[in-house]
């Protein structure tokens, strides 16, 4: 008849009798792999996205930095006519090359026409300064430093307003080309008399576990020249 069973069929005796045991072990197999890999690939999607937002952040903060120092440092300014030797300690331009447990740590302190307000009187001259200092709680990362004094003095390298400018930095290089395209470690005005035709500037930042280098140049509009010492 048309609806009888037939009790022999393989299909009926394979739902009657289930899966075998090797049948169920090749499911989870196959189940845990997809898992693995669908896992695997989401974990690694996260970590890259955070890896892009870890980079981003400090493009950013290293573009802000950069852009105020190029702007400090080209803003340098030395008098235009001659100047008498007692006051010539008055406009300052001083890079030290240093470094820290084998990492560049230089500074530099100038005269510049350039100042974001942190003290009292606005515009004008003002000695400014960039230095790192060491983070407490993070052991070789630094914050980079940014000294304002709109009252300038015989001592270019200390007094006024401090201000974290960046942090996470791992070295400050500083490399100052004269007029003959020749690059010094150093640079005192006291000495040469002149200030630099460029200053070249390094910022190196930790990222995760990388180190991440930015490098701008600061174009002296009174690089080259030649301050006039009148003795006496």
């Amino acid at each position: 008849m048309g609806g009888d069973i037939d009790l022999k069929s393989p299909s009926l005796n394979r739902y009657l009798t289930g899966f075998t045991l090797m049948e169920i072990l090749l499911a989870i197999a196959i189940t845990a792999v997809v898992i693995t890999i669908v896992n695997t690939t989401f974990f690694r999607s996260h970590a890259a996205i955070e890896s892009v937002n870890a980079e981003r952040a400090v493009y950013q903060v290293a573009r802000i930095a950069m852009n105020r120092m190029i702007k400090d440092i080209s803003c340098a300014y030395i008098p235009s006519v001659e100047i008498h030797e007692d006051r010539i300690s008055m406009y300052g331009f001083v890079g030290e090359n240093d470094e820290y447990d084998g990492i560049d740590n230089d500074s530099i302190s100038l005269t510049s026409a350039a100042n974001i307000g942190l003290g009292s009187v606005f515009g004008g001259m003002c000695e400014i300064g960039y230095y790192l200092k060491e983070m407490e709680d993070k052991d070789g990362l630094f914050y980079l430093m940014r000294r304002e004094d709109c009252r300038p003095d015989n001592d270019i390298t200390d007094g006024g307003n401090i201000m974290e400018v960046a942090e996470g930095l791992t070295g400050l290089n500083i490399v100052y080309i004269d007029s003959r395209s020749k690059e010094w470690d150093r640079w005192d005005l006291y000495e040469k008399l002149y200030l630099p035709k460029q200053v070249k500037i390094t910022l190196t930042f930790s990222c995760a576990d990388e180190e991440l280098s930015f490098t701008g140049v600061a174009s002296l509009p009174l690089g080259g020249r030649k301050i006039e010492v009148k003795k006496g």
